[in-house]
């Protein structure tokens, strides 16, 4: 069985870190750029989000769909297989994993610009796939 609790809390962190990011990416470029406090911040929140949608993804696959994934990227795909987001969803998820990779694992290559780009232009990625994720666990 799905354990709704559980993914009611990581739900509830991707929402309350997706507002966090929204009032430090409307911050002005001057003021943003003038504190590193805001950058660092941005990107903690951001890995802390798509590891909560990780962390549901594995989850529903573990329990619906029986399959287990080797990468985040590679959950959504199945996500989408499994009929419970649609393919475009799926894309941008994937490459929201891939962009987590980045962050953790190659962070030294990461423009910071490109982050606060990220905060600015995709934070509606994770708010469908919350949605997509309430809508499937009210059809269970």
């Amino acid at each position: 069985m799905i354990d709704v609790e559980k993914i009611k809390s990581r739900m509830s962190e991707i929402k309350n870190n997706i507002e966090k990011v929204r009032k430090y990416a409307s911050l002005p470029e001057k003021e943003f750029w003038g504190d590193e406090r805001n950058i660092l911040s941005v990107k903690h929140l951001l890995l802390e989000s798509i590891e909560a949608c990780g962390s549901i993804c594995v989850h529903i696959l573990a329990k619906k769909v029986y399959r287990a994934p080797s990468s985040f990227a590679e959950c959504f795909e199945h996500l989408n297989r499994a009929g419970i987001i649609n393919e475009e969803l799926s894309l941008k998820l994937q490459n929201m994993a891939r962009f987590r990779n980045i962050l953790v694992h190659r962070y030294w290559e990461v423009d910071e610009k490109k982050i606060l780009e990220y905060a600015r232009n995709n934070l509606e990625d994770f708010e469908q796939f919350l949605r997509a994720t309430v809508s499937y666990l009210q059809m269970t």
